[in-house]
């Protein structure tokens, strides 16, 4: 474990934030009190939803031998007390001194291996994962961490070898110490998901980027930003990351000219996109475009071409977008000095990303797909996607999540309605809220004509879409993907898709 190596005294470590504190010992830096023990620090930090001061007295009864607390009193940086036997040092600030903190405890882990951070409001899972699968198959030993888990890639891939993440970009002090945790074990390159609430935030403001992606910016988490200005803004703090040295843009989509407008100068720019003219970028622009994109029963094929060398390539993935996806990650790849040939060879060995785009067959009933996306942007590609390789009707069974961006909601059930033959509205995670509610205010976006049929409990949608669809149908799965669990009346109920559809599956056509 990781924390064997990281026993230190807080003394030197505080000493370089300009404070005098006690030798202290502590083996790790926790921000959650309950994973509070003899043997760490307990930072006491203001968050946005929680203040991690009023749980002082908790850390203080499991032991916690070194209290940092966030104080709002400049003057007071440093001041020390003891309670009981547990040492308080006032830090002034703390909350935008996390990063920093974590990274020198840790000894800036992202030093020591190449690091490349990819944000979007779609795409960010996949590209990381499909980073992971061509540099392992290109024998460099990669780790990742995202909304699938954190941890080391290892073929054959199996989510449940990772750990889990509370947040899409784990909190500061937690990102730090996987990053430790990875250089431990010889990892040469962590590709990780940057979301915008980390961003803004600053979890990242410390960890070395040597390579930033941006794959797309639509309509999402305008409940915490306010506004889509604000949200790219949000985004591009990405480009504000130390050491940047390759920033990978999606040519496709317009934000990435402001990206490239705010890039640093001694950053290279790659650029991707379908049928890419590089006539159209500047000068001595790098570029990698899917060319002539043919949908097939197998996945996609298409014309590579880029600044590295052209080639016809087909992948064993579903949808246009993960073109996009696919594009991205290689050219990351050829960015950091791969051959063009080499990246050739680890494309063939592409498999698709558990829960996004993952297509369930069975012998003579309907396909199903499970996808992950739960944005309307998302659920209008992933649906576009579906539709290109059906050959009968397309089903879609979705729901959306509660005391979440209600205004995404009839916009969902628009796309979902406009791209689907047949609509079945259903639990997502509805948290507090009631799913017959946000069914309504999906239902809402829906015109009245359209085929819809509204059933509360997820497995029973489901199992009513696939007795009704035909052996030629399609039947996507939306909101879920790689999840394993449904979020109601504040529990977690467990919940696998990707484990009941083949179960189920087999049932119906036995």
């Amino acid at each position: 474990m990781v924390i064997s190596r990281f026993i230190q005294s807080i003394e030197p470590l505080l000493a370089k934030f300009g404070i005098f504190a006690p030798d202290v010992r502590v083996e790790r830096l926790v921000l959650d009190s309950r994973d509070v023990s003899s043997k760490t620090a307990f930072i006491a930090v203001k968050g946005h939803a929680l203040d991690g001061r009023e749980f002082i007295p908790q850390a203080i009864s499991l032991g916690a031998p070194a209290i940092i607390a966030e104080t709002d009193d400049p003057k007071a940086h440093g001041h020390c007390t003891m309670r009981h036997n547990s040492v308080i040092v006032e830090f002034y600030d703390l909350n935008q001194s996390l990063s920093a903190l974590a990274a020198a405890f840790y000894d800036y882990p992202a030093t020591k291996m190449t690091t490349i951070a990819v944000t979007g409001t779609n795409g960010k899972t996949s590209v990381v994962q499909l980073l992971s699968q061509l540099r392992t198959a290109l024998g460099v030993k990669c780790g990742m961490i995202g909304t699938l888990g954190s941890g080391l890639y290892q073929e054959p891939f199996d989510i449940s070898e990772l750990d889990e993440t509370r947040n899409t970009t784990p909190d500061a002090v937690k990102m730090h110490y996987i990053l430790a945790d990875l250089a431990q074990q010889d990892v040469h390159q962590v590709a990780f998901e940057a979301s915008s609430h980390a961003l803004v935030q600053g979890r990242l403001n410390q960890v070395k980027t040597d390579v930033a992606v941006f794959t797309n910016l639509t309509h999402d988490h305008l409940d915490y930003h306010g506004s889509m200005e604000a949200y790219a803004k949000a985004k591009r703090r990405l480009l504000e990351q130390p050491a940047l040295r390759h920033v990978v843009l999606n040519a496709d989509d317009a934000e990435s000219m402001n990206w490239a407008k705010h890039s640093p100068e001694t950053a290279q720019i790659v650029w991707f996109g379908i049928d890419l003219d590089p006539s159209s970028l500047p000068d001595g622009a790098k570029y990698c475009s899917a060319n002539a994109i043919r949908t097939t029963p197998q996945g996609l094929s298409f014309e590579l071409a880029t600044s590295w060398g052209s080639s016809p390539v087909q992948l064993g993935l579903v949808g246009k977008f993960n073109a996009y996806n696919a594009l991205a990650a290689a050219g990351v790849v050829l960015s950091l000095g791969t051959r063009f040939s080499d990246l050739l060879a680890s494309l063939k060995q592409l498999q698709p990303v558990p829960g996004r785009m993952e297509l369930f067959r069975s012998g003579t009933g309907p396909s199903v797909i499970v996808d992950y996306a739960h944005t309307p942007d998302a659920l209008e590609h992933a649906l576009a996607a579906a539709s290109a390789h059906k050959m009968g009707d397309l089903w879609c069974v979705f729901g959306c999540g509660g005391e979440r961006d209600k205004g995404k909601r009839p916009h969902m059930g628009k796309v979902a309605a406009q791209g689907a033959d047949h609509v079945v509205l259903t639990a997502d995670n509805a948290r507090t809220e009631t799913v017959e509610s946000i069914s309504q205010d999906i239902r809402s976006g829906i015109d009245e004509h359209a085929s819809v049929t509204m059933i509360t409990d997820r497995k029973e949608a489901i199992a009513y879409a696939l007795k009704h669809a035909k052996t030629n149908d399609i039947v996507l799965l939306a909101g879920k993907g790689h999840e394993n669990y449904q979020d109601i009346q504040g529990q977690r109920i467990a919940y696998d898709e990707r484990a009941y559809i083949p179960a189920l599956l087999k049932e119906l056509t036995a």
